[in-house]
């Protein structure tokens, strides 16, 4: 019996290409990057990669940008010109103009998949969204809910990567955890009294469950919390994460670990984590105390769940993009929990192998759905 015909099936075969042309506009953020890659990976397509650069412009809101390269560096960014793309993948408030820019020049041919909470609040000539239920977005027909993020790192990814650097543990006892620290956000704090009561946890429940212990850091990581991880934990082996290095590590050390302990503060490293299908542990950083604007945003969005013209006036806010939503990552740990996909530090390091699950099977579906909907498939060459 033959498989039954999944939507990119029915896509490629009224096309008279095998594949979509597809943008992936990238900007300097490393979890945005990780996301988009991600997401093209997922639907099996090699995407043309847009770096993007951006003016002081583009701090201006997003309704007032509309759809327009006013806040690009065109002269700084990769070229956008015909032919246009059919699907355009982006991640973050500052790709969505040049998204919709793309979409208006096709003659609203292009289709338009976002990631990320401030991407997606204002869904103006968006086709979809991907939203992690922890942005506390309200529901809209073109947003789909998910728990984590697509990721760029997958079984092939790190087997290639731990070939080219050989193994970063390798004269570290097996079996060995890796922690991985992040740093500050808006929401969340990392003061070096905290990172060395942290490392001298997670050091302790490392030794205690005979493992040895590995730390990375990232580019958000102080360093008085740099300092005060090294106090805390002598013996572990820490790695830094330095701006000038030719060549990252990071995901040889993903591959060569054999469990990950990871801060909680973003969802892109958490992602990440979770992808590698290795046991997981969370370790929440400390929540920065609200600022008068947050706890107005706080209560507004709880507003946006009632009625009256106070929850409508505060969706049309949301849905327009002039008010996003805080995030919520507590609630994302508490879904990865659920999902049997990590655990909270509580003194130990969770040695439980994941529960299997395929969370963007359907994802990828309903994209390629969407690519089905009358999209003629590359008009004009295949340049990029």
């Amino acid at each position: 019996m033959s498989a039954p015909e999944t939507p990119r099936d029915k896509v490629t075969q009224r096309s008279k290409k095998s594949e979509p042309k597809v943008w992936l506009l990238l900007d300097d953020r490393p979890g945005h990057r990780t996301q988009v890659r991600g997401l093209a990976r997922l639907l099996g397509v090699t995407g043309v990669e847009k770096q993007m650069v951006f003016s002081w412009l583009n701090k201006l809101p997003n309704p007032l940008l509309g759809g327009s390269l006013l806040s690009v560096d065109t002269d700084k960014s990769a070229p956008l010109e015909a032919p246009w793309p059919d699907l355009v993948i982006a991640m973050g408030r500052r790709s969505v103009p040049p998204a919709r820019w793309i979409k208006k020049q096709s003659g609203g041919r292009t289709r338009i998949v976002l990631l990320g909470r401030k991407a997606a609040n204002g869904m103006a000539d968006v086709d979809l969204a991907l939203v992690c239920a922890h942005f506390q977005l309200p529901p809209h027909a073109h947003r789909r809910t998910i728990v984590s993020p697509p990721t760029q790192v997958h079984a092939a990814l790190l087997e290639a990567e731990l070939a080219r650097f050989g193994d970063p543990l390798r004269e570290l006892p097996s079996p060995c955890a890796l922690f991985l620290i992040g740093g500050p956000t808006a929401q969340h704090r990392l003061t070096a009294t905290f990172a060395g009561t942290m490392a001298a946890a997670v050091a302790s429940a490392a030794k205690k469950a005979e493992l040895s212990l590995a730390i990375v850091t990232s580019r958000r990581t102080p360093e008085s919390a740099i300092h005060a991880i090294r106090e805390a934990a002598p013996d572990a082996h820490l790695h830094l994460w330095r701006p000038d290095a030719a060549d990252n590590p990071y995901l040889a050390y993903l591959a060569a670990a054999d469990c990950l302990v990871v801060t909680g503060e973003s969802e892109s490293m958490l992602a990440e984590a979770v992808a590698t299908e290795k046991p997981l542990t969370i370790y929440p950083l400390e929540p920065r105390p609200l600022t008068a604007k947050q706890r107005m945003i706080a209560s507004l969005t709880r507003r946006a769940e009632g009625r009256g013209p106070l929850a409508t006036g505060v969706r049309f806010l949301i849905g327009h993009g002039w008010m996003t939503p805080l995030r919520d990552l507590d609630l994302m740990h508490q879904l990865l929990k659920a999902e049997g996909r990590g655990e909270l530090f509580a003194g130990n390091i969770n040695l439980a192998a994941p529960r299997p699950s395929s969370p963007f099977a359907d994802v990828s579906d309903q994209v390629w759905k969407l690519l089905g909907e009358d999209v003629r498939f590359g008009e004009g060459s295949d340049d990029a």
